[in-house]
């Protein structure tokens, strides 16, 4: 027999609504992140919730002014958007012919490049081997056009360590109809303007805690990031996940908890999953230095014994999925629940790139939450909005999570997972962390 939800899919829409259009962008380190913030702080105090900030310094960026203009064989415009953290062009621009790649792999990674202007889908096997080799060649500029049909050109960051590394980039993002038609009227020079600019700001993120009636020392992680790419009101990723932590921190302050329940809103995630990422590193790094001291010190990390992720929430027409990063009896918890509760979930042990991976890297089991609908293509652009989501699907989506969390975390006698994530599995974090050439928290 069931017990009777609490969650309120359609209170849970209401906040997906007040970050998504009343809120609008929430590109890390802007007025509208703080914002946010401020925001979901409120909620998590006006709840009673034990409420923390905490901040950590960014790399983020902004476009200053863009374009894309073909000059031979003919003329023409075409709409483009900056990465504006791989690097910039100035207000002038740079001139150079264009050069098709399908990839950026290195078999086509020849001098010819040197001097010219790149059209690509961006695709490589390796990206550190990639871009060790432009460096060298010194392209003008990128142009990325999207895989795709018929979705706009994506909002993206680019990457700081890119640019470090390896230098400036300029890149710009056009769709696939706009990359078709650059090649099949045959254009061969171009000016590319990517003007932005990078500074180092302050983001955050937003703790809200309930304490452990009984079990207290045993804390588990709920939190989903609420930042956005640049200029995209970031609906389905990631207010949505925001919003089903906010439902259920009301659900549990309601109903109780034998555990502490940590309930966390990332920043930055779209920067490289920088928010949880400072999370991780710094309770790796206080367990560390407790540990020197004391080698039996039991240390906040060791209290941490689960991590659950939200990302990308809310679609109506869509499947559900779930990443697991531990022991096998989590992931076998997650699929009875799903045959006992007629909810499908494609369960992996796998990766997920988002928030729940840096917990995992510094030994915390993670549950990633997800939803795969047709709409994802949409997401890092101006289309993330609302009227792909639905009420019924957070509603959906927030019943499931409650009875997970009720019965494993809230109401269990003893926790049932074993706090351990599996040498296969932390050689998938590594290798992810590698690819992204990131630095492992």
């Amino acid at each position: 027999m069931r017990v009777l939800s609490l969650f309120d899919g359609d209170r849970a829409f209401r906040d997906l609504e007040k970050m998504a259009v009343e809120i609008g962008t929430r590109p890390s380190g802007s007025k509208k992140e703080r914002e946010a913030a401020e925001w979901i702080a409120s909620q998590f105090e006006a709840i009673g919730l034990k409420t923390r900030i905490e901040e950590f310094e960014v790399t983020t960026g902004r476009v200053v002014s863009k374009s894309l203009e073909v000059l031979k064989p003919y003329k023409g415009e075409v709409g483009c958007e900056v990465q504006p953290l791989y690097g910039g062009t100035g207000p002038n621009g740079v001139e150079g012919d264009l050069v098709h790649l399908e990839t950026l792999d290195e078999e086509y990674l020849t001098p010819r490049l040197s001097g010219k202007v790149i059209l690509t889908s961006g695709r490589t096997r390796d990206r550190k081997k990639t871009y060790g080799i432009l460096s060298m060649l010194k392209p003008a500029a990128v142009i990325v056009y999207e895989f795709f049909p018929r979705v706009l050109a994506k909002n993206l960051w680019g990457s700081p360590i890119v640019r470090e590394r390896f230098g400036d980039f300029p890149t710009v993002r056009v769709t696939y109809e706009d990359g078709l038609e650059l090649l099949r009227k045959g254009a061969s020079r171009v000016r590319v303007v990517a003007h932005a600019e990078s500074n180092k700001v302050r983001s955050q993120n937003i703790v809200g805690e309930l304490e452990g009636g009984e079990r207290p020392e045993e804390i588990v992680v709920v939190g989903g990031h609420y930042d956005t790419v640049l200029e995209v009101p970031g609906a389905e990723d990631n207010a949505g996940g925001t919003a089903l932590v906010l439902e259920l921190a009301r659900v549990f302050r309601e109903r109780g908890s034998r555990r502490t329940m940590r309930f966390v809103a990332w920043g930055s995630e779209e920067l490289g999953l920088l928010g949880s990422r400072h999370h991780a590193t710094s309770l790796r790094e206080a367990s560390e230095k407790a540990k020197k001291e004391d080698e039996d010190a039991e240390t906040e990390l060791d209290k941490v014994v689960l991590c659950i992720n939200l990302d990308v929430h809310g679609a109506l027409i869509g499947t559900n999925s779930s990443r697991v990063l531990g022991p096998p009896e989590l992931t076998a918890a997650v699929k009875l629940l799903s045959s006992e509760r007629g909810v499908v979930y494609d369960v992996k042990e796998d990766v997920y790139s988002s928030d729940g991976t840096p917990l995992s890297a510094v030994g915390v089991p993670s549950v990633s939450f997800s939803r795969s609908a047709p709409t994802n293509l949409l997401m890092h652009s101006v289309e993330d909005s609302m009227k792909w989501l639905s009420p019924k699907n957070l509603q959906a989506q927030g019943e499931f999570l409650e009875t997970f969390l009720s019965r494993y975390v809230a109401d269990a006698a003893a926790f049932p997972f074993e706090r351990k994530v599996p040498e296969e599995h932390r050689k998938k974090i590594e290798k992810y962390f590698e690819r992204a050439m990131r630095k492992m928290p």
